[in-house]
């Protein structure tokens, strides 16, 4: 049995189809990626309980050098205000 090896020369045939190779590769694991990131990011439940979403939302609202006062909520329905009552 003969045994060969790969040539060092490769020609611009061989670069280009390597090239594309690669590129496809990149591509195909990347989008796996993203795929598996995306399914462990839907999975994983949520570490703010309901009521501290509220708070953080409204705190997260302001810029870094603003201060931020906290309004009460009011259970009033769309056509009503918390004032008019």
């Amino acid at each position: 049995m003969i045994r060969r090896s790969l040539r060092y020369d490769w020609t611009e045939d061989d670069r280009l189809t390597r090239v594309k190779w690669m590129r496809g590769m990149a591509i195909f694991y990347g989008c796996i990626g993203l795929l598996v990131l995306g399914v462990i990011t839907l999975a994983r439940p949520s570490s703010v309980a309901p009521s501290q979403a509220r708070e953080r939302q409204t705190l997260t609202a302001a810029s870094p050098g603003e201060r931020m006062i906290a309004m009460p909520t009011c259970p009033a329905t769309h056509n009503e205000s918390c004032t008019s009552r």
